[in-house]
């Protein structure tokens, strides 16, 4: 850490507003993340703050009206730890996992990053943030960092451990004369006016605790007494104790879980949060209330607050904020959202977005996930749990539910139907939310893995072919491949043996000429399929396996996690070393040339593979035939058509994304949006880019008018691949011209040389490229 006295140079200050648009223009981003799950909670000034590991909600309590801060719009980062308040500021801070620091007031935000940036080894986590004037003490993972918010920079460094040793100090509080600080290694106490407490010798640890040297997870302040908790190795076994001249143990709170223990602003009152429930104790350190349950519904307790009006504020592990009063009330609060963070593979198709929870193991076998399905419609997210439903629950011979939901298709021909398949129940169809039908062994073409008695049918891969059959991959049995066709009629296909039993197949990709590319997970390449257009007949139907040789694929690794087609037919692998690209995927079953290639562009003045050392995950296929292509391990990359010009890259770092590990992705070709699921949760951007109109309508022009306080982009919509669009002025006279990206152009509402254009009516001409359909449409720009 820097010394005494160090300016601190901020590497990410900046600041944000906190509004957001209902709206998501063109280039921004919108975040989806869990709201039930919360981690720690204060009020201040009559304003509620609760934090989950990716976000924060203010809550008021006087409008109900709650607002939400995040990456997209106030926050610099994800895994929130800690939250504090600074009275002198007027200020919300919140700390991170790994040292970061927010400090946000009157509508903006500074990131104080200078914990996240030291060189120093160890455990950087802000785990409690107590304030006192301009100063705001961070107890971490190795000692207190004091920072000086007003002249933002650190202005002392404590490591209280014998000999410097870093401690982890979970707590701190100012008691009479002295300093306190609950740490996993007991309770250590400094004279509050010591000139120099960076210097382990001037902190002591307190020796007449009945637990010295234990781990003591909070200390407060209260009613003239010093109050701690002593947290136990075992379960429900803490210990609160208090100091009124011999240390007594508080009665009612001990044998349970005790988390942060807080006092009242008016000192009036105690709050000490178990695992399921809160009470509160007066001055006299008599037990005045107990919260057991809001609304009739029980819960667990991460965090508890006092309540300025009296009773708590409760984070709950899921049921989001709760208020308790021990009156009618009570109730709990939070923003809409999904139940968890999980995404295993989306899709979306007329407004409808469904995203699978599932989960399996490195070996491809059950983890047996219960986190269902989050459906996202009309701007609203429902989490379907297998739990909830009747025709769900209990359905297989072990006791539970439909698990490991790893699958998932939505009819773009029929809105509100859908499909999602289970690593264990089969293939669930879906009809407005809700699971109309169970497909497994006993009623359709699927197979079951093993003994047709256990009943169980593995399910990781969907898509629709061009003729609305949907097609299906089926693991571990003989007929991996099924086919659900347009007459809801059923048919499965066999390799025979040319897999060598080794019957573990995921995504399925119903591609051009009746070819279905299938992963093979675990090392195993690609299997293609081809049925010739005769569904009914297998007289002509072939396979073929994909491997890394010359005329057997030669994929660049037999690694394979994601295969797309673009709009040319062309088909994209990504691989566990980039991605690689079948340029005539038609001739894959003729013996001509068609193995794939990888991409190589220029970076620096240097040629290489395009992501030659990355695993990509997902990939998907805008309106302009642009790829997006999901790492693993460094964000999104946006690319040209042909893939040798990268367009964006989006990490966790430059964006909004709250990781780098993208897990899967989906793209809504009406408005542009792409939606990304990662390991911390799902988060949405605008592109440029939406489908074809198939007729040149000039559907909408948004905004229209273009008010001056706009600055954002115009987005033409309605408009044939690639058209040629011109911007005149009511004379005439050219004033902007592009191509559209897909069926949408984007107008930054400037002239050629870039300055924005005058107050008036602007003429909108487009045509497609072959001259066949035009359109003509206006717009207002209003300075």
């Amino acid at each position: 850490m820097r010394p005494h006295g160090y300016r601190l140079l901020l590497a990410s200050a900046f600041l944000l507003p906190w509004a957001v648009d209902a709206q998501t223009a063109i280039g921004q981003w919108r975040e989806h993340f869990p709201y039930l799950k919360t981690v720690t909670v204060l009020e201040a000034n009559g304003i509620v703050y609760c934090a989950t590991r990716n976000a924060v909600f203010s809550f008021d309590p006087a409008s109900n009206e709650m607002t939400r801060l995040s990456k997209v719009n106030a926050l610099s980062d994800v895994d929130i730890t800690a939250l504090g308040w600074n009275s002198s500021m007027g200020a919300l801070l919140v700390g991170y996992a790994n040292g970061n620091l927010d400090v946000t007031a009157n509508g903006s935000t500074v990131n104080l990053s200078d914990i996240k940036r030291s060189n120093l080894i160890g455990d950087k986590r802000i785990y409690a943030i107590t304030d006192d004037g301009p100063l705001a003490y961070l107890c971490c993972g190795f000692g207190v960092v004091v920072m000086d918010l007003s002249r933002q920079e650190v202005r002392d460094t404590w490591l209280i451990g014998l000999n410097a040793a870093q401690v982890q100090v979970n707590a701190l509080a100012f008691h009479q004369d002295s300093i306190y600080a609950a740490t996993d290694h007991g309770l250590f106490s400094a004279w509050r006016e010591e000139a120099n407490l960076a210097a382990f010798t001037n902190w002591h640890l307190r020796p007449d605790l009945p637990q010295q040297g234990g781990n003591f997870n909070s200390v407060v302040s209260f009613a003239g007494k010093l109050v701690a908790n002593y947290s136990a190795t075992a379960n429900n076994a803490d210990t609160v104790l208090y100091f009124d001249g011999s240390w007594q143990r508080l009665v009612g709170a001990y044998s349970n879980r005790n988390s942060a223990l807080s006092a009242s602003s008016d000192g009036q009152r105690l709050v000490v949060p178990h695992a399921a429930e809160v009470r509160q104790y007066d001055g006299n350190m008599q037990e005045v209330s107990y919260i057991g349950s809001i609304q009739g519904q029980s819960f667990k307790v991460n965090a508890a607050a006092p309540r300025g009006a009296g009773g708590v504020w409760i984070a709950t592990d899921n049921n989001g904020l709760g208020r308790g009063e021990g009156t009618g009330s009570d109730s709990f609060f939070s923003p809409n959202g999904p139940r968890s963070t999980s995404a295993q593979r989306m899709d979306v198709q007329n407004g409808l977005l469904m995203v699978v929870c599932g989960a399996v193991a490195g070996n491809w076998t059950n983890t047996y996930s219960h986190e269902g399905i989050h459906i996202f419609k009309e701007g609203a997210w429902n989490t379907h749990r297998d739990l909830d439903d009747p025709l769900l629950y209990g359905v297989n011979n072990f006791g539970g539910g439909a698990v490991d939901q790893m699958a998932v298709a939505v009819d773009p021909n029929d809105p509100g139907h859908a499909y999602t398949g289970s690593w264990e129940e089969g293939v669930l169809e879906w009809r407005d939310g809700v699971v109309t039908k169970i497909w497994n062994a006993t009623n359709s073409s699927l197979g079951t893995n093993g003994d047709p008695a256990n009943g169980i049918v593995d399910i990781a891969g969907f898509d629709f072919d061009a003729d609305g059959n949907l097609w299906v991959s089926n693991a571990n049995c003989n007929d991996l491949i099924s086919v659900r066709k347009k007459d809801g009629n059923w048919k499965s296909f066999s390799p025979g043996n040319l897999l060598n039993s080794v019957n573990i197949i995921g995504d399925i990709v119903a591609g051009h000429n009746h070819l279905k590319w299938v992963v093979r997970p675990r090392g195993n390449g690609i299997l293609v399929f081809t049925d010739n257009g005769t569904i009914d007949d297998t007289g002509d139907d072939q396979f073929k396996v994909m491997n890394t040789f010359e005329n057997q694929g030669k994929l660049p690794t037999l690694d394979v996690y994601s295969i797309a087609e673009d709009k040319d037919d062309q088909v994209w692998v990504g691989t566990g070393k980039g991605v690689a690209v079948f340029y005539n995927p038609d001739a894959v079953f003729s013996g001509e040339n068609f193995d794939c290639q990888q991409i190589l562009i220029e970076q620096d003045g240097n040629v290489q593979i395009l992501l030659e050392t990355e695993t990509v995950n997902a990939i998907v296929v805008d309106g302009a035939n642009r790829k997006w292509l999901a790492t693993q391990n460094s964000g999104v990359y946006l690319v040209s058509a042909d893939g040798t010009r990268q367009l964006e890259h989006f990490t966790a770092e430059n964006s909004p994304l709250p990781s780098n590990n993208i897990t899967c992705m989906t793209l809504d070709g009406q408005t542009g949006e792409i939606f990304f699921g990662t390991d911390q949760g799902i988060i949405s951007y605008r592109g440029e880019a939406i489908e074809e109109s198939k007729e040149a309508t000039c559907a909408s022009v948004f905004p229209n008018p273009v008010h001056a306080t706009y600055q954002g982009p115009v987005a033409i919509t309605g408009l044939r691949a690639d058209s040629d669009v011109r911007i005149t002025d009511v004379a005439g006279n050219l004033v902007y011209k592009t191509t559209s990206l897909g069926g949408q152009a984007i107008w930054p509402a400037t002239n050629l040389s870039g300055e924005r254009v005058a107050t008036g009516v602007y003429m909108v001409l487009a045509s497609d490229p072959t001259g066949d359909h035009h359109c003509n449409t206006r717009v207002l720009v209003v300075h």
